[in-house]
């Protein structure tokens, strides 16, 4: 877990956060992410009246596939992430107003659920190997970056061929 000691804020009022997330952590696969390489974290937390402000950097790689042809693909995480956790809402306004609702009675912050989620959102659901990928021949099956298929480009649906004829 990834706490911050809410006494101690209070007391110091901004704390540095630097840690390392495992590539193999469970909350990735709840997310459904793939890391090459541990997440890491830069963050500072600070103060601000009841309220927290997390401000800092998350980096690594994700490990995507092309949707065209399959191939692995790595992207890189490098988000600037700004959050505020207000006291006194409920999970459920704190959606509505685009925060996080800081624990009331807690003695420590979590902040996976919001690295998480951060992470997440900077995955791309789909991404390409090169901009030009050609991906697999419909018809056969070969990845038509590495090699040329002899299929026919254009493909006649029978279905259509009575609208085809001239008219008598």
């Amino acid at each position: 877990m990834l706490n911050v000691d809410l006494g101690l804020l209070h007391k110091q009022r901004r704390l540095e956060v630097e840690a390392e997330i495992p590539a193999d952590d469970p909350g990735w696969a709840d997310a459904g992410i793939v890391l090459k390489e541990p997440l890491t974290v830069v963050l500072e937390v600070q103060q601000a009246g009841p309220d927290a402000v997390v401000r800092g950097r998350l980096d690594s790689r994700a490990a995507l596939t092309c949707r065209r042809c399959l191939a692995p693909v790595a992207h890189e995480i490098a988000e600037e992430v700004t959050w505020l956790f207000r006291a006194g809402i409920s999970e459920a306004e704190a959606e509505s107003e685009d925060v996080y609702a800081l624990p009331a009675r807690s003695r420590e912050l979590d902040l996976l659920p919001a690295i998480w989620e951060q992470v997440a959102l900077a995955v791309p659901e789909y991404v390409l190997c090169d901009p030009d990928c050609r991906g697999f021949c419909p018809h056969c099956g070969g990845n038509r970056n590495l090699v040329e298929c002899g299929c026919t480009k254009t493909v006649v649906d029978d279905r259509w061929a009575a609208l085809r004829r001239p008219p008598e």
